[in-house]
């Protein structure tokens, strides 16, 4: 879907923007859960909110105008192509309201920059065209929507919004957490896993301009929907993105911990259990508590003795932490006594970092 069907930043003057308590946005906005901890905290932020090319608040706002519509009794026609859509394409109400959205975002953009008069009449003989092929109509054929003019003049300009898809309404804030492409057997925009993962990119958008509350709120919203979607199959995901987050603020160190021990409760083998455990020990040197951070590195070695890559992370943590000498020793032993048993990337962690110590490596770089 073209980004200006998806929604993409605009500058909206302020008397375009709906009121906290507008039916239509509030309806919407209550269908799209994942966006209301970033509307509340929109003024947050310098200028309009974009992630990945798209304004997730204009989204909403926009699904929102046409909700409105559909309450309007002097709109009925724009009713009849919500039904319609539904009844004969088996769309969901909030994928038929989308879909008009497509046609109506491209008249308001010409309101707002062009200042053109909203000419509803148009309008509505527009949405008779979604969901029709016009590959095969001419430019300079009547325009197939009855308003008695070319194509070219009048609905040419559509046509790409005239497309319809199940999927119309999706938050689309970009992929890679949860969601890789789009599920062939989905065919709600309302599903959990768009929620999930739209989510995901909002904390980071938030991480980014420095409000880590509100990024932790999106990430506990994404752990608590996780944990009734399909039996919570991505709460792992979800922690994960958790965990990640507290590693990477001293402040929330403390509410790592939580996050290392659910994720241990779901660890499948003792690799996915050692790097957890490592996690937890590096978050309690950043709290400071160094002396416990190596106690929990000497009982992982003592529990996963062939988790190798365990004894790299120790030595990284002695290193930042100003106990270079130690962290070369930790290194020379595991390349000298281990060799034999260590991954690729171990190896070459381990000899990348002990060269970044200043220690001659010559001797274990044709070891393994």
């Amino acid at each position: 879907m073209p980004k200006i069907l998806q929604y993409s930043n605009v500058q909206v003057p302020e008397k375009f923007l709906p009121e906290d308590d507008n039916q239509g946005f509030s309806t919407v906005l209550a269908e799209h859960p994942e966006v209301i901890t970033l509307f509340e905290r929109r003024y947050d932020y310098p200028g309009p909110v974009e992630i990945n090319g798209v304004n997730p608040v204009f989204h909403v706002m926009i699904e929102g105008i046409i909700e409105n519509q559909l309450q309007d009794d002097e709109l009925k026609a724009v009713r009849e192509v919500f039904y319609r859509l539904q009844q004969e394409k088996g769309f969901t109400a909030h994928a038929a309201r989308a879909t008009i959205a497509q046609v109506f975002i491209l008249d308001f953009f010409a309101v707002l920059n062009e200042h053109k008069p909203f000419d509803t009449d148009a309008y509505v003989r527009r949405l008779s065209l979604l969901g029709t092929d016009l590959s095969k109509l001419g430019r300079n054929d009547r325009c197939p929507c009855g308003s008695g003019a070319k194509y070219k003049r009048c609905c040419a300009s559509y046509a790409e919004a005239f497309g319809i898809s199940p999927l119309a309404g999706r938050l689309n804030l970009g992929y890679g957490s949860y969601l890789l492409g789009i599920p062939e057997d989905i065919k709600d925009p309302l599903n959990p896993i768009f929620q999930l993962e739209a989510r995901s990119h909002i904390a980071e958008y938030m991480e980014q301009f420095g409000d880590i509350e509100g990024a932790e709120i999106v990430l506990k919203e994404n752990i608590k929907c996780a944990e009734t979607y399909k039996a919570g199959e991505f709460l792992k995901n979800a922690w994960q993105d958790y965990l990640m987050l507290c590693e990477n603020h001293a402040e929330l160190a403390e509410k790592g911990f939580e996050a290392t021990e659910q994720l241990l409760k779901l660890a499948e083998d003792d690799e996915e259990k050692g790097n957890l455990i490592c996690d937890k020990a590096d978050l309690l040197a950043k709290r400071g508590y160094l002396e416990a951070a190596e106690s929990e590195y000497r009982k992982l070695f003592d529990n996963f003795p062939d988790f190798y890559f365990g004894r790299f992370r120790y030595a990284l943590m002695l290193s930042e932490y100003d106990r270079e000498d130690d962290a070369k020793k930790v290194l020379i032993d595991l390349l000298s006594t281990h060799t034999h048993h260590l991954d690729q990337e171990t190896h070459d962690e381990a000899i990348a970092l002990l060269d970044d110590l200043g220690e001659d490596t010559t001797p274990f770089e044709y070891l393994f």
